[in-house]
Order: structure tokens, then sequence, then C-alpha cells
């Protein structure tokens, strides 16, 4: 069977291969997954009905519309065969537009019946792993948490691609800010900027002037921009997701604004470092916290955690019991280095050699900061 955590090292992505090829590829590999999951936990087949959980299966199935939890589509497999299940209202979409060619059949529902009647059908007389909770049948939950965090080739590609999108929306709606807009104004602009890419804005912040020293967590208000904005978002693509920010400056930036920004962006570089293999966010933590020892910033790590997870969830807390995980290969994470009003957020892919960058500068000045034998660009403030 194929080890997920291995995925990206030895699942062979010829560039011959055509993109439905290559996804079909991807999506056998997960049926393996799950094939051993099923035999570990001794049942026959797996339903899977969580988005997280399909997406990760389907490499990305979309569920356009306005769907009811209740009405989602999901998928049954027995570990040889896969099955889309779904109503009939949204089957002929869902393959047409994301599932032809892949290997999926069907298990349909009427609407006029409901999704639950169907389920019923699946599931009775059988020992069927869930990841929903269902009576007498046994959670697959914990075991795929680890399963869909690394990426895949195939994912590692898309995410470069939507890691791309979202750099563009953020850097070209910080340029065409001028001052006196709304931080909604901006918030429009940024998820016009995704849409138009392909991408959907999940989470969109947008901090005026000084805000960000009061709510390091904002979403966006009314509140006009006078000299300063920092530019957040979370973006989908293919149901992978990725986070960054930009932050730009009109005229010179006082001496205090421009100190803080400098140092969030060490530690940014900092955090960066730590994108290793049994690395956590506890250690990157600890890193942090030398870096701001004796300086007028040594208490602002109580005030915003290090970073989360991502990938196939908007954002994965990676700690449990008190505990942090540590990180594996392939695994995607957010870095937020916040200092009073200064954020600088991206999102990195953890390897064996440290960070891959998913949302680099595209068009943007940045900070090249050298921790020992490693380079780390970070972007910097723009000043307008």
């Amino acid at each position: 069977m194929v080890d997920p955590a291995e995925l990206t090292q030895r699942m062979p992505m010829p560039d011959e291969l055509s993109p439905l090829d290559r996804r079909r590829a991807d999506i056998d590999a997960k049926q393996q997954v799950i094939a051993r999951l099923i035999a570990d936990l001794g049942c026959e087949a797996a339903m899977l009905l969580m988005p997280a959980h399909v997406s990760w299966f389907t490499c990305g199935m979309a569920v356009r519309g306005l769907v009811a939890d209740s009405e989602r589509p999901g998928i049954y497999t027995n570990g040889l065969q896969r099955w889309l299940v779904c109503g009939n209202v949204d089957t002929h979409r869902v393959f047409d537009e994301e599932l032809d060619g892949l290997g999926f059949q069907l298990k349909e529902w009427q609407w006029t019946t409901g999704r639950a009647s169907l389920l019923g059908e699946l599931i009775v007389g059988k020992t069927v792993a869930v990841d929903r909770p269902y009576p007498g049948l046994p959670l697959i939950n914990e075991r795929l948490r680890l399963e869909i965090r690394p990426l895949t080739q195939f994912e590692f590609d898309q995410t470069q691609v939507l890691g791309r999108a979202l750099a563009h929306a953020l850097e070209a709606s910080a340029k065409d800010l001028t001052p006196g807009e709304t931080e909604a104004d901006v918030a429009g602009e940024i998820a016009h900027r995704l849409m138009r890419r392909g991408a959907t804005a999940e989470m969109v912040s947008v901090i005026a002037d000084d805000r960000g020293t009061v709510y390091r967590r904002s979403g966006f208000t009314t509140t006009p921009i006078t000299h300063a904005c920092t530019l957040q978002a979370t973006a989908s693509m293919h149901g992978l997701h990725a986070t960054s920010s930009r932050t730009v400056h009109f005229g010179p930036p006082a001496p205090g604004f421009r100190d803080a920004f400098d140092t969030a962006c060490k530690l940014s570089a900092i955090y960066r470092s730590m994108s290793k293999p049994e690395e956590s966010i506890a250690t990157a933590g600890e890193a942090g916290k030398w870096l701001l020892a004796n300086t007028p910033y040594e208490f602002e790590w109580r005030l915003s955690q290090p970073g989360f997870g991502t990938g196939r969830l908007h954002a994965e807390e990676l700690r449990r019991m008190g505990q942090d995980e540590p990180f594996g290969i392939g695994q995607a994470v957010v870095w937020q280095a916040r200092i009073g009003p200064a954020a600088v957020v991206d999102t990195v892919v953890v390897s064996p050699d440290g960070p891959f960058a998913v949302t680099p500068p595209e068009d943007w000045p940045f900070k090249r900061i050298r921790l020992k034998d490693r380079v780390y660009d970070v972007p910097d403030l723009l000043v307008r």
C-alpha cells in the first residue's frame, strides 16, 4: 500500500500524462489508503461525508450552489471500487464538471426521499467505517486526520496555482488601494480577484492603519483607510487552502511601524526555518521568543499563536490535549508573525530541506533574510 506521507516523493507524475490521468492516479492511490484503513478497522467498506474527506478522496470535487449539509454528496468505497453518493438534483452536473472519466460509479437518492434513506441502505447488515457518528459503526476520522495532511505531488502542484492566485489578488488590491477606501471596499476587491482566477475567498481580513495592534485576528469593517493597510485572505481551490498577507503604507512609515514590521519579517523567517519534519508550532514559538527577548516586543508571543495547519482544512489546530503535534513531510502550514500593528502571514509546505513557499511575493518588495545557511524571501512593506 502507498503511505500518503511519502506520496510526494514516491508517486511519479510524468509530464506526458494528461491532467485527467494525473488526477485519476492520485484518486487511485487514495483509494488504496482507504482500503488499508478498512482492513485495519475490520470493515467491509467506508463512507465519507465530511467535506474535507470527500475533497481529499476526489482530489478537489467542488459542490457548487446552495446545498444543505444533508444534501451534500459523499463517497462510498470498498477499497476496490468507488461510488459517488449523490442526489438526483446534482448528479448530472457533478459528473459533467468534476468526475467524468475518474472511475466513479453512482449510488443516487431521489430528492423526495432524501439522503438518509440511501445511507441506511448502504450500511444495513454491513460493518462500514464512517466519518459521521452512526450507532454501532466505527469512526475513521482519527486515522484519516493524519492521512489527509501531506500533499501528494498532484495536490502540491494545485496548491502552487492557488498560491499564485492568492498572492496576485492581495498584491493587486494593495496597489490599487487609495486612502479613504474602507476595509470593506478592499475586501470586496480581493474576493473579486480571487474568483476571476478560479479561487474562492474563504476568509478576508483587511485592517486599516494601526487597528492590528488591538485586534490580532480581524475581519473587515467600514473603517476608512488613511495611512496603512494589512490585507490578508484565506483562499481555496480544488478543495485546498492557502493563507497570506500583504501590507501597504502611504508615505514613509513612522519609526514605530517600520520597526514593528521589520521585526515581524525576522520572526516570519524564524518560523519558516522551523518548517521541517518533527518540528512543531511549539518549537517555532520557542524560537520566536528567543528573537523577541529583551526587545520592546518581548511579550508579543502571548497575543497570537505562531501558526496552524492548512491544506484540506481552512485552519487546523495542531495541538491536541495540550501537546503539539510534529510536522510531517508534505504538510501545509500557515505561519503568522504578528508584532503590534504589523503582520507577515504566508503558507509553506514542510520538506526535509525546509519550507517551500506557497505564496511568495509575485511583484512585491521583499526582505532576503539569512538564517545559518539558508535564505528566506519574506514579503516586505510596500511604501507608496
